[in-house]
């Protein structure tokens, strides 16, 4: 199919689209210029916005394919705007793959911003076949086989996936358009680069069909992981790591088929923000839920899957500091919890609200973490704190769950108990609310 029916496949492959405002992901490579003037034919009267994300990395060269990006946008009336990305500091997923997320991360802001409904990348048919071949050599599975969707889930969209990276070079040429060349792309550092400048061409002295071939086997792996992720979102529940309750029964991950088991763990460590979980990971959290050993399962960051109670809690890698906050008028305290704020009632309750204690206040309150000793219940029954919490809450959220304190008494610990208050004293409502 020729580039002169981009227009045609456009509307055809994205009709919510024709009309719409596009943020252009524009590297300066021939693929994204490509992508931003053919975006351009006037049939699909398109509000480009374009983006080009600077890595900080190439120095001069960097830099210049920056200036270039500024001048295409500018000298075809193209909003522009250039996002300047810091090192990632100790990735928890490769530095390949920290430089993506906080480059799609950035995109995503700038479409937010710009009102655009989706971001258009230039990924084309070449970067599938050689998206196949790295994962293979990675030793990955049938999920990263499945190679790149013309529909990704943030809103991208890959408008020139059915078409090479030659195709796309001389459509270029021919019109006398230029680009910028990465000198990086040739580099034998990069696994990428020696699959597409060697590995590839080998293979096709052997087989001159194995691009297509290794693309059609993506698109037959990607309707099968369509098909498996709406089977996992169906049968699948969450871990949340800061709900006392957010655990997931063990019984309903030993009913997962060992398919839709290993596409669990990989769906919950990309939702808890961990990067990709590994082929060891998969196996320790097989022999977990099915055998019970290990107890634990270590993620990337130190966070750890580990069994208890019956159910598998996601547990953070360092404790939460220990906290004292005043809780005054109407305004709502955050905790160091994520998710969770206490505010003291005045006037119309909050029907978002997880729980409400009344409770006595002679003096200001204020909400702390659990220390050493606190004991609570009637006077002639008082009990630890921590013995109270320990049957309540994951191991990871006792020693930071709040204690609502009056003085030197704690009067509420939420969802855990409340001191009554006596005939008369003072008192207040506490709401307790969880995002």
């Amino acid at each position: 199919m020729s580039l002169d029916a981009f227009p045609r496949h456009f509307a055809e492959t994205f009709p919510d689209l024709v009309g719409a405002r596009l943020v252009v992901a524009l590297s300066g490579g021939a693929d994204s210029v490509a992508l931003l003037h053919l975006l351009r034919d006037p049939s699909l009267a398109l509000d480009l916005h374009a983006v080009h994300v600077h890595h900080g990395v190439r120095g001069e060269e960097a830099d210049a394919d920056a200036e270039f990006c500024r001048e295409l946008a500018a000298g075809l009336g193209i909003p522009f705007t250039l996002v300047r990305l810091a090192p990632p500091e100790r990735p928890v997923e490769g530095r390949e793959a920290s430089w993506r997320r906080l480059r799609y991360g950035s995109l995503r802001e700038v479409a937010r911003e710009a009102g655009a409904s989706a971001i258009a990348t230039g990924h084309h048919r070449d970067d599938v076949a050689e998206g196949v071949l790295v994962q293979l050599l990675r030793g990955a599975g049938p999920r990263a086989l499945a190679g790149i969707a013309a529909r990704a889930p943030g809103g991208v969209i890959r408008p020139l996936l059915p078409w090479g990276r030659e195709e796309i070079a001389d459509w270029l040429r021919a019109r006398h358009i230029p680009w910028r060349e990465d000198s990086s792309n040739a580099s034998p550092e990069h696994l990428r680069n020696l699959v597409r400048h060697r590995a590839l061409p080998a293979l096709e002295a052997v087989s001159p069909t194995v691009r297509r071939h290794l693309v059609e086997l993506a698109n037959r792996l990607a309707g099968d992981e369509s098909f498996m992720a709406e089977e996992l979102a169906r049968r699948a529940a969450w871990i949340d790591p800061w709900d006392p309750e957010g655990g997931v029964p063990l019984e309903a991950l030993a009913a997962l088929p060992p398919a839709l088991l290993g596409r669990w763990l990989h769906a919950q460590v990309e939702r808890a923000g961990l990067g990709r979980a590994t082929r060891r990971q998969v196996e320790l959290l097989e022999a977990l839920v099915r055998h019970g050993d290990p107890a634990a399962v270590t993620l990337a960051g130190r966070w750890r899957l580990r069994r208890a109670r019956g159910r598998l809690w996601l547990e953070p890698p360092r404790p939460f500091p220990e906290y004292e906050l005043a809780l005054e008028g109407p305004g709502r305290v955050e905790l160091p919890i994520p998710g969770w704020s206490l505010r003291v009632v005045e006037g119309r309750d909050d029907p978002a609200a997880r729980w409400r204690h009344t409770v006595p206040a002679p003096s200001p309150l204020v909400v702390r973490s659990p220390r050493p000793g606190d004991r609570i219940g009637p006077a002639d029954d008082r009990r630890p704190l921590a013995r109270t919490l320990a049957g309540l809450l994951p191991r990871h959220l006792r020693k930071a769950w709040p204690a609502v304190c009056s003085g030197d008494r704690i009067v509420c610990v939420p969802g855990a108990w409340t001191m009554v208050p006596a005939p008369g004293e003072c008192r207040v409502t506490v709401e307790v609310r969880y995002r």
